[in-house]
């Protein structure tokens, strides 16, 4: 399938990487689409070209259907570190983003204690700073993310938080949303909202329909998200500030975005990437590692969101990774924790999904060039003399999600032992190589 020849220790900071006979996909390089040997040095990208000599080189990287982009980038992920290990820390974490091909991860603030002080921002960038992936944190937007008075949020991005969000814990006191928005503004970081009316979806176990119905299981409607995404788009327009809708799950929510757009409001959206290849006829046989907050939607709802990433009304995926103990997990369905872990499959999950509407630059773009975008982040490219940000995958490969490919401390996924489509094969990114195992 491919192969890669390691002499030295991977960390070393004199490692040289050859990426032989490799297809570049970067539309701002003017080697986009073009099958090249990129030589890395020093974490530097030094040559591209054909026949580049690998005498002297470390790493060599070669197989068949190998692509290489600029490194991906998830847009939301649960670590639960600090407070939260026994799920998650942030090594196991980075590393199964890493595995999954991810060299940047935004770090939702919900831990024990939660991100909502400058204190909490500085310990992720400190205990991740050796990391091939970098940990980008988000600032709590409320204390205690509780929703009622912001946090401080001017010195959580001093720090270094890259965004701000009450993480999965809705605001329903449209005056701090309000607040928050402007707060945003004055300090020029992205505002994350998660779209929940809690009233509605109160004590639901997985979407509603027919299919909640039939089992027995408490729904939450459609339209408990809608309804907070159609507050948040009216006080964008509001106040003329941009907001990011974290998680689109439903049919109404992609118009309502579709809508927002066309009319030039400053809309971004994400939806979990596996809400793209689930629907809830997954949980008739209450399988809790099927459960998620946001639920699975139906099939009607899961066509709507593959369309509205095909067509660019929504933006990017997330993986959502949400690391769960076994204990948390295998047991009856209405009391198991929500989430699955993601980040390893997020690709495969991707493709798998949209393979009859999107090509494989496109798809691309959503892991690549939309996230920075939304974080305005300044975008790497693949050319002579830049920093080695890098991705490399085979988008055709076959592989098998088994136990022995989990990075993460949590086992908590519906595609265990699964047969996938799409192989992120190794991260490049400050000066070091991570290589799938």
């Amino acid at each position: 399938m491919f192969a890669h020849r390691n002499d030295i220790d991977t960390n070393t900071i004199d490692m040289q990487i050859l990426l032989r006979s490799i297809k570049i996909i970067d539309s701002n390089s003017a080697f986009n689409g073009m099958i090249k040997d990129v030589l890395i040095v020093d974490g530097v990208i030094e040559k591209i070209g054909e026949n580049i000599d690998s005498t002297e080189v470390n790493e060599v990287i070669e197989g068949d259907d190998l692509h290489v982009s600029i490194g991906w980038v998830d847009l939301y992920a649960k670590i639960g570190d600090p407070g939260e290990e026994h799920k998650e820390d942030l090594e196991t974490g980075l590393n199964a983003a890493a595995q999954g091909g991810f060299s940047k991860v935004v770090i939702s603030p919900e831990a024990s204690p939660c991100i909502d002080s400058k204190s909490g921002v500085d310990y992720i960038l400190k205990k991740s700073s050796s990391h091939v992936v970098d940990a980008l944190p988000m600032a709590g937007m409320t204390k205690g993310l509780a929703g009622k008075d912001l946090a401080e949020i001017y010195d959580m991005c001093k720090t270094g938080a890259v965004a701000i969000s009450n993480g999965k814990h809705p605001i329903s006191n449209s005056k701090v949303q309000n607040l928050a928005l402007l707060y945003s503004k004055n300090i020029d970081v992205p505002l994350f909202s998660f779209c929940e009316d809690k009233n509605l979806s109160n004590g639901g176990q997985m979407h509603e329909g027919d299919v909640n119905t039939g089992i027995g299981l408490k729904g939450i409607p459609a339209i408990a998200e809608e309804i907070m995404v159609a507050r948040d788009i009216y006080l964008s327009e509001y106040t003329n500030v941009p907001v990011h809708f974290s998680h689109i799950t439903t049919k109404g929510s992609v118009e309502l975005v579709r809508q927002a757009k066309a009319k030039g409001l400053k809309i971004t959206a994400s939806v979990p990437v596996h809400h793209l290849l689930f629907s809830d006829e997954s949980t008739r046989d209450f399988d809790s590692n099927y459960k998620v907050k946001p639920p699975f939607r139906s099939s009607e709802h899961v066509q709507a969101l593959r369309d509205g990433l095909a067509n660019g009304t929504i933006d990017t995926i997330i993986s959502d990774h949400e690391p769960q103990e076994i204990e948390a997990k295998f047991s009856e369905f209405g009391i198991a924790e929500f989430g699955i872990i993601a980040l390893e499959t997020a690709f495969s999950a991707l493709l798998m999904s949209t393979f009859n509407s999107m090509s494989v630059e496109q798809t691309i773009e959503k892991l690549t060039v939309n996230p920075r975008n939304i974080l305005r982040l300044t975008l790497p490219k693949i050319v002579e003399g830049a920093k080695a940000e890098l991705t490399v995958f085979a988008p055709t490969v076959g592989w098998e999600y088994s136990k022995k490919d989990v990075k993460s401390k949590s086992h908590n996924s519906p595609l265990l032992n699964q047969e996938l489509i799409g192989l992120p094969i190794a991260v490049i990114n400050n000066g070091q190589l991570y290589v799938n195992s």
